[in-house]
C-alpha cells in the first residue's frame, strides 16, 4: 500500500476503535436517548468495512497490474 493508502487505512481504523468503544459503553449501559447514536455508529462501522474492503481491493489491483508488466 502507497503511503496516503496506508494513512485511509489507519484513520480507518482508528475511528472503528473509537465507535467500539462507544458501542461498549452504550451496551453496559444501554439507554433509549443513545439507541439512535448506536444504530448511526453500527451503520458507520459497516461503511468504514466497505471503506476498508475498497481499499484493499484497489491495492490487490494495483499489485497485478504491476506483476503484469
Amino acid at each position: 500500500m502507497g503511503s496516503e493508502e496506508s494513512d485511509q487505512m489507519m484513520a480507518l481504523l482508528q475511528e472503528l476503535s473509537l465507535l467500539k468503544e462507544l458501542d461498549a459503553a452504550f451496551e453496559a449501559n444501554p439507554n433509549e436517548s443513545e439507541r439512535e447514536a448506536h444504530q448511526l455508529r453500527q451503520q458507520r462501522r459497516d461503511e468504514i468495512g466497505s471503506e476498508m474492503k475498497t481499499l484493499a481491493e484497489q491495492k490487490k489491483g494495483e499489485q497485478s497490474a504491476s506483476e503484469a508488466d
